[in-house]
């Protein structure tokens, strides 16, 4: 057999061998993952509803605006609407900017936590997670969202310094979903 052949099957055989180490790594390591994935969806979910006694996760209303599907997670106590939460999601600096944004049933902002910003610049655009920021949004209207956007672009939140971009990008998104939440609130809300 020549050297050729000889590195040829060797070559295969550690082709095979990690193939096979990828993929039963891959069966191993995907049910933990997804329950991770749900544990903090769940997690980011009930930080930005108010208290309700339902299914969040299993409870919820799609509409469709602006060409995209809107998946609103209704909360209810006793039975009543208590608010809803949606995921919003845009451009930032570094990458794609991932929110969960929850409002209120009087259609005020409850809460927003970032479900994803992996890339933004550390020290500035990261900072779009601390509550310091988030906060600027909470209890105003859903209702009308034309306060939603950063000073320069003449709305109401002040952007951080440095990180105009990721908080621009987090201001449209949740102007972007409150104007889908306005456009069908009252069939979120009287959804059974």
């Amino acid at each position: 057999m020549s050297n050729g052949i000889r590195m040829l099957l060797v070559l295969t055989a550690f082709s095979v061998a990690s193939g096979l180490v990828l993929a039963w790594t891959n069966a191993v390591t995907r049910a933990p993952i997804e329950n991770a994935r749900r544990a903090e969806f769940l997690a980011a979910l009930r930080s930005v509803l108010p208290a309700c006694d339902n299914d969040v996760a299993a409870d919820c209303v799609a509409v469709v605006e602006g060409g995209r599907t809107w998946t609103n997670h209704v909360a209810r106590k006793g039975g009543v609407y208590a608010g809803a939460a949606f995921r919003a999601s845009a451009d930032g600096y570094g990458g794609p900017i991932e929110l969960m944004v929850g409002l209120r049933a009087d259609g005020t902002v409850n809460g927003l936590a970032v479900v994803a910003a992996d890339r933004e610049t550390p020290g500035l655009g990261s900072r779009i997670k601390e509550a310091a920021f988030l906060d600027r949004f909470k209890g105003r209207s859903a209702r009308d969202a034309r306060w939603c956007a950063v000073r320069k672009d003449g709305g109401e939140i002040d952007a951080i310094t440095g990180a105009t971009i990721s908080s621009r990008a987090v201001a449209q998104a949740v102007r972007a979903g409150l104007e889908a939440y306005a456009g069908h609130a009252g069939e979120i809300e009287r959804a059974p």
